[in-house]
């Protein structure tokens, strides 16, 4: 099978659709299949790569407009690069011109991962764009049912849908020795302290100011990995609360320290408080890792990963109150915590791992040509 991939980029370039990509392009290649993988480049010239099996091709790239890369030869990779199929991610506005603009007898699967939110203000001169692009698709794959259910756009076309979640490599997060006596260091540094653990960009939407606020009268401490825009008014907003030293901003850590951190805490907490969170891969990270997770019922795929009493508690967003009887809840209760986190990781390893994951996406890919082929 020859297929063609069109993606925004590709890793180094990091994100959880970049390493979506890379994991889908290297599944495939182990699997003998051909594999072209189209993205932009991050500088005005075009690079070809040979990366674990997959062809990858980084069109030259002129800067940005409105979040898409001006890269002019990407339009044009659905005529340039043979193939039997094609993958396209939505939203790409490159890869909607692509495959709008290709061969009509190419099989289309699209991924579509969340509707426009940044942009939403473009939505009435990219409407006609996206409509033919859904009804040029064979089919529409989503994370989760409720990217279906609470989308502006696909349930017009549900019969073309199908659910694949996403999965990530969870052997990197083994508790291995060395990962055991690292995460026992990192519970010496809390003091004796039970961890509240979250990893994400500080901005608004990840809610991390809601933990905080949550975690005011508990006794806990509540350690934030990430980098981002509001970190000085996060560490203003722990020192007014008189809790600076309960609160320690980690900043960016190495790859190798995560899963330390994520043995080492009690609960892992994700209060993102607007359906910008489509899904949540850290929560899936630390589920992996055997911990409860305490997240808030969005309408995106964030209550479709974490389950409210089975693998964690769903609390409303916003709702500070609930956040910390949640967290507190699960601090009293070991057994809770442990059958919770026992739940977690069975879940995360059924339905998240990135081996179920691409062999979903092998098995979706086959049928999709098949059908074309008796068409």
């Amino acid at each position: 099978m020859r297929i063609l991939e069109l993606g925004k980029f590709y890793p180094p370039h990091h994100g959880g659709i970049e390493t979506l990509l890379r994991s889908l392009c290297e599944g495939f290649a182990r699997r003998a299949a051909e594999v072209d993988c189209v993205v932009a480049n991050e500088r005005a010239r075009t690079e070809h790569q040979l990366l674990h099996g997959a062809r990858i091709h980084r069109l030259a790239s002129f800067g940005t407009l409105f979040s898409t890369s001006l890269c002019p030869a990407y339009p044009g990779a659905t005529r340039k690069y043979r193939a039997d199929i094609w993958h396209a991610h939505f939203p790409n506005p490159l890869a909607d011109l692509a495959c709008v603009r290709g061969p009509r007898d190419v099989p289309l699967v699209l991924s579509y991962h969340s509707d426009v939110v940044r942009q939403a203000s473009l939505m009435r001169a990219y409407q006609p764009l996206l409509l033919r692009l859904l009804r040029r698709a064979d089919r529409i794959v989503v994370a989760t049912p409720k990217h279906i259910e609470h989308s502006a756009w696909l349930p017009a076309f549900r019969q073309k849908c199908e659910v694949i979640p996403y999965g990530i490599n969870q052997e990197r997060l083994d508790a291995s020795p060395d990962v055991l006596r690292r995460a026992e260091e990192y519970r010496a540094q809390a003091g004796g302290l039970p961890i509240l653990l979250n990893v994400g960009r500080l901005v608004g939407y990840k809610g991390q100011r809601y933990l905080i606020e949550a975690a005011r009268g508990l006794k806990a401490a509540v350690w934030i990995v990430g980098t981002g825009p509001l970190k000085q008014e996060l560490q203003g907003l722990a020192a007014k609360l008189g809790m600076a030293e309960r609160v320690r901003f980690w900043g960016s850590v190495a790859e190798e320290q995560l899963p330390a951190m994520l043995h080492a805490c009690e609960i892992f907490a994700f209060p993102s408080v607007t359906p910008n969170e489509a899904f949540g891969l850290a929560q899936v990270e630390a589920m992996a890792c055997r911990k409860p997770v305490v997240s808030c019922s969005l309408a995106s795929g964030v209550p479709f990963v974490n389950q409210d009493g089975i693998t964690g508690l769903v609390v409303p967003p916003s709702e500070v109150g609930a956040l910390a009887g949640a967290i507190r809840r699960m601090l009293d209760d070991a057994s809770l915590r442990h059958r919770l986190g026992e739940a977690a990781q069975r879940r995360a390893r059924e339905e998240f791992s990135e081996p179920v994951m691409v062999q979903r996406y092998w098995e979706c890919l086959e049928r999709v040509q098949s059908a074309a082929r008796r068409a």
